[in-house]
């Protein structure tokens, strides 16, 4: 049992992880309120171990709006691609609001002078609970792919975000009575609100004002160094079968608040290179693979034709009947009965036919956009590649803008084309009361550059257009940079035109004919001579 605090460089080597098993009267002031341990519980999660939940946070879970977060998968469409990844915004929830809990109890047990008290405690953990409350089918498809595309020119005006639909959630809750007003009162929803969404660009926080350091705890906008990233980066790191680089564990013990903001220690400066790095490395190995961007431009392309059916975007808009919306949408759109006059939900429903027997989008190619080129750089359109096609070249087949599909691909390292570890600041040990940079020139030398690349991918949605598609690809950037950006060509994948009896024969003449070429190179000796040669298409000399 800990009594006391101490202002040396042991008192870092506490685990908080076992702080969050003790009840709270044991860790704070005796003026602050314990949570009923009686509604708590303890659950065993393969990222984290055992760890409480408090009771708040239980009664939250067991609510239908929480507990729709079972049905969507964390990382989309990349459970297409890597068998392990089936893990959901469940699990991930629960992870985030352990690790917001553990962080503040930290903070509290180290720096008394802060006056974190058991109620900021609670908000911690509820807006780490709930900060993805709002995600609909698919997670991110759906904000990234599937709002863009349905709404058009609509997009830019259409208020919507999962962090706002999340604290809409969490209100919903409160009113249909789940949870009692003394638990989570109305006062809590708003400044919970607040916490999951003080990273986004467009909203003005209400409360917070003093105390900011609390806001960088779940949803960081300051520097993207928050409990949501440690969580998703193991756990998707874990499932995926994918090897971290970062050590999540040794940041959160080494924390101070200096001057209203969370600060890092010093000699943990490479663990925090080594976060971002790992983020752009799982965006680019795992979260835009290309086989799973196919899938997923599939599953958005079936819910725009779906979606006069099932009402999905309408649905959206309010909390009521957002949590209709699940990963489950595929599966109804499959088994549908579309009427005779109900086009669109007979196209989707063979796209998602394709995907059940993986005849899928085809990945043509892609280049990277060159650094020089990446401050005027505009996103490239289909009927930009299309413009471009080469008739003469194509076999006959003509590409329209509904045939491919271009995506302008960013990865970074959370905040665009700056360096993170720039906003972040640092202190030198346990006693320090300043907080400073770090200049990336006094770290590495091997450090990048550059903290942005664009790549411009093509994928075509019929395979007889796949030539006729690389060809145009290829013309578009000798036109826009004057030679390929390519890092290799496109091989042919031209599907041959059906062939007919008259062509080919019975597959016992082909069978005969192959057999007669062979026997007569065999009586040739191995002496090199003109022969005639069998092809798909039937025999050329």
């Amino acid at each position: 049992m800990f009594s006391g605090v101490s202002e040396s460089d042991d008192d870092f080597r506490v685990n908080p992880s076992q702080l969050a098993m003790e009840p709270v009267d044991t860790l704070c002031n005796s003026t602050v309120a314990v949570y009923d341990q009686s509604k708590s519980k303890v659950i065993n999660d393969p990222v984290h171990g055992h760890f409480r939940i408090r009771g708040e946070c239980v009664r939250v879970i067991d609510t239908p709006e929480f507990q729709r977060l079972r049905d969507i998968k964390q990382l989309g469409t990349s459970y297409y691609v890597f068998p392990g990844a089936g893990h959901n915004r469940f699990e991930h929830s629960l992870g985030v609001c352990h690790m917001a809990e553990e962080m503040v109890i930290r903070i509290q047990r180290a720096q008394r002078d802060l006056g974190i008290d058991n109620q900021d405690v609670k908000r911690i953990a509820l807006a780490g609970l709930c900060h993805d409350l709002g995600h609909a089918p698919f997670s991110h498809v759906f904000d990234n792919e599937f709002l863009p595309k349905v709404l058009g020119e609509n997009f830019e005006s259409f208020d919507w975000s999962h962090e706002k639909m999340s604290g809409r959630l969490l209100e919903q809750i409160i009113d249909t009575q789940y949870i009692d007003d003394d638990c989570i009162s109305r006062e809590d929803c708003r400044k919970i609100e607040d916490l999951i969404r003080s990273s986004c660009s467009d909203y003005k926080i209400q409360y917070f004002k003093e105390n900011h350091y609390l806001r960088e705890i779940v949803a960081n906008g300051r520097n993207s160094i928050d409990v949501d990233k440690f969580d998703y980066l193991a756990r998707d790191c874990y499932y995926c079968g994918v090897q971290a680089s970062c050590d999540f564990k040794r940041v959160m013990p080494f924390v101070r608040v200096i001057d209203d903001t969370i600060c890092f220690k010093a000699s943990e400066i490479w663990n925090i290179y080594e976060i971002f790095h790992t983020r752009a490395s799982l965006h680019r190995r795992v979260y835009t693979h290309k086989v799973a961007k196919a899938i997923e431009y599939m599953i958005v392309d079936a819910m725009v034709e779906a979606n006069n059916e099932f009402e999905i975007l309408k649905k959206c808009q309010s909390p009521k009947t957002f949590i209709e919306l699940d990963d489950s949408i595929l599966k109804r759109i499959e088994f549908a009965d579309p009427a005779d006059d109900n086009a669109g939900l007979r196209k989707a429903k063979s796209i998602v036919d394709r995907i059940r027997r993986r005849k899928l989008y085809k990945y043509v190619n892609e280049y990277c956009v060159p650094t020089e080129r990446l401050p005027n750089w505009q996103k490239v359109k289909a009927e930009d590649v299309v413009g471009c096609q080469l008739k003469n070249q194509a076999h006959g087949v003509e590409l329209k803008p509904d045939d491919i599909v271009i995506q302008n691909l960013k990865i970074d390292w959370a905040m665009k084309d700056k360096n993170p570890v720039d906003h972040v600041y640092f202190f030198q040990n346990a006693r320090s009361s300043e907080k400073f940079h770090i200049p990336k020139e006094k770290v590495s030398t091997l450090l990048p550059e550059v903290f942005q690349e664009r790549k411009v991918r093509l994928f075509v949605k019929d395979q007889e257009k796949f030539d006729a598609a690389s060809i145009a690809f290829e013309e578009y950037q000798r036109r826009f940079y004057g030679v390929s950006q390519q890092v290799a060509s496109t091989p042919p994948r031209n599907i041959p035109a059906p062939r007919s009896t008259s062509q080919v024969g019975s597959s016992r003449a082909r069978k005969s004919l192959m057999m007669g070429t062979v026997a007569a190179a065999n009586q040739n000796g191995g002496k090199k001579r003109k022969t005639s040669q069998i092809t798909l298409g039937g025999i050329r000399e």
